[in-house]
Parts: structure tokens; sequence; C-alpha cells
């Protein structure tokens, strides 16, 4: 769900700690699988975090048009960042394939637009050896703004997902040294200790990046897999493997 009266960003979004979350789409997800179903149906998390990334870019560029957020803006600083039509041909999920194994063929879409550029990309992945329905959800979603420079409040968003959802749901959000510009780690956690949902978001100069892990592990055999302190660092390698590969 999303706030009311709220924009549409990726840190005003509570986790969605279901199989088909898609990433951090703040859209209603699809039902889970029925008990005891089938390989995982009903609609792909991808469509539902790819309906969500667009329609977020063109509510966030309604915005930027009607307040005039475009006039005088500076030249455009994108890192040396370049675009692409398929962000999962950069996704790299090396550092999670000692445990896990994709699942489906990973989904990409890009969104262009005049001040704006967008891409995603959903990997959907399963222990190794996993007969019972268990998953994990990546969700990779990096922006080019041209329009205006996302520097001014993107540690502020970061920290607003602790002043909506920290005393609900055990949500942290802590600042990670030596990625971009600046970087934040959001996670959630259950009563348990055991991690549920991750969001990475690192800005360098007028480029974003958002990595989010989202798990679906039901089996206590998998308790290793949500340790927080791995999940995290699996993240950051996938990020910065992934960051290297977008530089022109």
């Amino acid at each position: 769900m999303s706030i009311p009266g709220g924009s549409p960003n990726p840190y005003l979004q509570p986790p969605q700690p279901n199989p088909y979350a898609g990433g951090y789409s703040g859209y209603p997800p699809p039902p889970a699988p029925p008990a005891g179903g089938g390989k995982r149906g009903g609609v792909p998390g991808w469509l539902w975090g790819l309906g969500g990334a667009l329609l977020a870019s063109a509510a966030w560029g309604g915005v930027l048009l009607a307040t005039g957020g475009f006039a005088g803006a500076d030249r455009p600083d994108l890192a040396g960042y370049g675009t692409t039509d398929d962000l999962c041909a950069a996704a790299d999920v090396s550092a999670f394939e000692d445990s896990y194994s994709i699942d489906s063929e990973p989904r990409a879409a890009t969104f262009r637009g005049d001040r704006l550029d967008r891409a995603v990309c959903d990997i959907t992945l399963v222990p190794t050896g996993d007969d019972d329905y268990n998953s994990v959800y990546l969700n990779y979603e990096v922006s080019w703004h041209r329009g205006t420079d996302p520097a001014p409040e993107f540690a502020d968003q970061a920290r607003t997902s602790e002043l909506f959802f920290g005393r609900e749901l055990e949500l942290t959000v802590e600042e990670v040294s030596g990625l971009g510009d600046e970087a934040y780690l959001v996670t959630f956690a259950e009563e348990s200790g055991e991690l549920t949902w991750a969001l990475l978001s690192v800005r360098e100069g007028w480029f974003e990046a958002h990595l989010s892990w989202n798990a679906y592990l039901e089996t206590p055999e998998y308790a290793e897999l949500v340790e927080a302190r791995a999940v995290t660092a699996a993240l950051r390698t996938s990020a910065e493997k992934t960051l290297t590969a977008l530089k022109e």
C-alpha cells in the first residue's frame, strides 16, 4: 500500500513479504500461490513491479511539470552511467549463486522520457534443490535524471521509511559508506529476527539505483539464507557489480 497523499518513491512503501511482491512497488500484489498448488501461478511479481515503476514514473513526471521543476535545471550529471534497454543484462546475481538458482527468465523493461529514463529488472531465485515453492525476489531499478537533481532529497527519502514504518514493522535505516556519492540500506525483519525484505539505494550524481530483496522462505532449514549480515553483504556485492556494468 502507499501513504495517502504521499509521493510514489521506493522509501514510502511498506515491504510486501509474499512471493509476488514485485520488489518495492507500492501497488497491491497478486494473491499468494494456493496451498499445495502447482508451479507458481497467478500474476508474475515482475509485472506488478513493472506496473508500479511505470506508474510512479508518470506520476513523478507530472508533479515536476506541474510545479515547474525543470525550469533552470543544472546540467545533469549522470556520473558516466549509460542507459540500457535490458537492465537484466547488467544485473549481477553472482553473490547469490552459491545458495540459489534462477527460477525463470528474468524480466526487464525500460521507460524513456524527455527528462527521466528508468529501467527495471525482476529476477526470481529459488534455493538450490528446493521443491517446496520457496522463493527470493530481486528487483533492480535504476533512474537517469535529466530534469532535476535527486541529491537534495535522497537522504530524507531514505529516512522517512523509519518515520512511517519503523515502529510498526521493525524497519531500520542505515547509511552505507563507499557506494556512489551516498547510499542507504533499509531492512525489515520479523519479530524472530529473520530478515524478509531489504532495499539498498545508491545515488551518484543525478543517477539513482535501487536493489531490493524480498524473501518467501518458510522452510526452517533455510534460516541461514535470511541472516541479515549475509543478505546485506550479497546485496552490496550485487549492487557494486551491477553499477560497474552500467558505466559507459
